[in-house]
């Protein structure tokens, strides 16, 4: 895998973009609008190797058209999103820990379960994602991701909402065609169930994955052992404001970026790949769905 060297790391990442930028317009299955800023996070991701940027890109857009109820057919201003961002907040957070890494921050803030839509959450979760991707224009991209969630009012009611189909959809995404490098995930406030969360959640997640996550108590000063707790909203004893004022920037970026995430001339690729989708795990599928199925409600 090529590294690059410190002195003259910008003239190759830019010679690289513009290389992939060829490639990709000469790929004809991969969508012709392909933004440069994309291209160079993929690079950025694969420390500059050309050759696994243009396989984790193909995969990418792959899995897109695979599933284009979640990446595809997507509005951030339609009535699901708009309803899923009043009652969780999906939001970057700004600046990046003395590591270089990127904090991202997941809570509810209704924690009326008849409102949560999980699919709705993961497509917005990927349309927050893609509209970040869209405008890191400046500066050096971060080394890794953080991402954070807080499990603050996330009860029994709210698991049974799990669409197994998305979560396997989601899983996969992130674990093998999003362009970052994961390097922890944080899970606050754990409750007393969480066992029975990750008796849902765990078999789909790879092993070398799972080894990144640290589970935290309520009220626990573990978390800041990872990370400054001066990154956090002021909610949270934070120094990077209100999560009322960062969620609405987002939120502004959002409708701001809605046409490019609505464009299938930037995600949909021209002739979709003929194959077998892979099988899946029913034996897995099942016993997830028996321990939804079983769990007790008060």
């Amino acid at each position: 895998m090529v590294h690059f060297n410190e002195q003259n790391e910008d003239q190759l990442m830019a010679k690289r973009v513009q290389e992939l930028q060829e490639w990709a317009k000469n790929h004809l299955q991969l969508p012709p609008n392909i933004s440069c800023l994309l291209l160079r996070r993929f690079l950025h991701t694969t420390r500059g190797d050309l050759s696994t940027a243009q396989r984790l890109i193909e995969h990418n857009f792959g899995l897109r058209n695979k599933y284009a109820n979640i990446f595809i057919d997507r509005d951030p201003l339609d009535a699901s999103s708009q309803q899923l961002l009043q009652v969780a907040d999906l939001v970057p957070l700004p600046g990046l820990t003395p590591e270089n890494n990127k904090l991202l921050f997941y809570r509810l803030v209704d924690f009326d379960a008849d409102k949560f839509n999980f699919t709705a959450g993961i497509k917005v979760f990927f349309m927050v994602a893609d509209c970040r991707f869209a405008v890191e224009d400046k500066g050096p991209l971060s080394d890794g991701e953080i991402p954070i969630f807080d499990m603050a009012g996330y009860t029994l009611r709210h698991l049974t909402k799990t669409a197994l189909g998305a979560l396997r959809v989601y899983m996969k995404f992130v674990q093998e065609a999003h362009p970052v490098r994961l390097k922890e995930i944080h899970v606050l406030n754990c409750p007393s169930y969480v066992d029975k969360v990750m008796a849902v959640v765990k078999p789909f997640i790879k092993s070398e994955v799972f080894k990144l996550i640290h589970f935290h108590l309520p009220e626990a000063e573990t978390p800041y052992r990872h990370f400054p707790r001066s990154m956090l909203p002021e909610e949270y004893g934070g120094e990077a404001g209100k999560m009322a004022d960062l969620k609405a920037e987002w939120m502004q970026l959002l409708k701001e970026q809605r046409d490019y995430l609505m464009d299938s001339q930037n995600w949909q690729i021209n002739k979709l790949k003929k194959g077998s989708r892979g099988k899946t795990n029913d034996a897995a599928a099942s016993e997830i769905s028996q321990n939804l199925r079983s769990l007790e409600i008060d």
